[in-house]
């Protein structure tokens, strides 16, 4: 029963809505080149629900990439006003002028609230040669992230679970997963990534480089990465089912952490957030 509280009160801490400070959303994108032409934006979602006004601001794009051919002056931080017991939509074209006429982004945003609000956002899959409407929102499969307080960020041990890939696919793999990491912070964290068991390989690939695990990096300070990771194939040969895997990351500073398992026959992405290590 005690575990049972436990699990509920995760849950319900992870609904709340952060109180006023500084938030992160840990990936963010603007026109960001896909696979087949297509390419990825986010639109951002805010929720007031307290009784007073809130205001958002933008503080500040966590890199990742920017291309500005054009950039436009901002005279100070873009904000956005969320009256009490409603949701804004900052949308995909206010946010790329906010970061200074954007033409292409991909990286994190930092935002500050002067109380409580709860921010979530849909990166969208924009098919190749399509307009989007003129309403300014997007359409189109998405998938769902929401922003975490900077201040709930914290060094220790995490587990991303029920992540899938596809070892000797004979084809198109089913699945592939990427993790990404946003650090708000002016220190560069170190990761450790390690999977328990790997088939007793011990290699994986990031990208298209095959590391030994634990394998180590360095996320710098505010900045974004993501990679994608894949399995080293079984030379054993022969078609394999796809798998399920549980990547352990260990950060010894600050820095929120997602992964995204993508269905390639459908296109469909799925967020998995950490789970924090007793």
């Amino acid at each position: 029963m005690r575990g049972a509280l436990t699990l509920l009160s995760m849950i319900a801490l992870a609904a709340a809505p952060a109180a006023a400070g500084t938030l992160v959303l840990p990936v963010f994108a603007h026109n960001a080149k896909g696979v087949d032409g297509a390419s990825w934006s986010s639109e951002i979602y805010l929720t007031n629900p307290g009784d007073q006004p809130v205001q958002v601001t933008l503080s500040s794009f966590l890199p990742g990439a920017i291309a500005k051919p054009t950039p436009c002056d901002l005279f100070m931080a873009p904000t956005r006003v969320v009256p009490p017991h409603s949701a804004v939509v900052w949308t995909s074209s206010g946010l790329a002028t906010d970061l200074g006429c954007a033409q292409t982004a991909l990286g994190a945003l930092l935002l500050s609230a002067d109380g409580p609000i709860r921010i979530t956002s849909r990166m969208v899959n924009q098919p190749g040669g399509l307009e989007q409407p003129a309403h300014g929102l997007l359409t189109g499969a998405g998938q769902a992230f929401e922003a975490q307080a900077v201040s709930h960020l914290e060094a220790g041990d995490y587990l991303l679970p029920a992540l899938l890939w596809h070892r000797n696919a004979c084809g198109k793999p089913a699945f592939t997963t990427s993790i990404g990491f946003a650090n708000p912070g002016n220190d560069p964290v170190t990761v450790t990534l390690d999977l328990e068991d790997e088939g007793g390989s011990g290699w994986i690939l990031l990208e298209d480089e095959e590391v030994a695990i634990p394998h180590t990096l360095t996320v710098d300070a505010r900045s974004w990465r993501q990679i994608r990771l894949r399995p080293v194939d079984s030379p054993a040969g022969g078609c394999l089912d796809p798998e399920a895997f549980v990547v352990k990351v260990g950060v010894d500073g600050p820095l929120a952490i997602y992964a995204s398992v993508v269905d390639r026959s459908t296109g469909d992405a799925r967020t998995v957030r950490p789970v924090p290590l007793d």
